[in-house]
């Protein structure tokens, strides 16, 4: 079975006015509005550990932030 080795797993309940984030390993809970400034913020939680992010769709509330991830690298 294949192993998963990142530094940070971000997983994420994407609404259309929140993204509900846990972080794994250290349990960090964020609750971050579905905006431009919530997605820069999961990109800088996302970019110092180069952390896996997970998010399911949400029937297009997710297309702005895997946007701006994208985007961010």
């Amino acid at each position: 079975m294949n192993t998963v080795s990142w530094g940070r797993i971000i997983g994420i309940d994407v609404s259309r006015d929140w993204l509900d984030i846990y972080c794994l390993p250290d349990g960090k809970r964020v609750r971050l509005p579905n905006k431009v400034e919530g997605h820069l913020q999961v990109a800088q939680l996302a970019l110092e550990p180069r952390a896996l992010v997970c998010f399911e769709a949400t029937g297009g509330q997710e297309w702005r932030l895997w946007a701006a991830l994208d985007a961010a690298g």
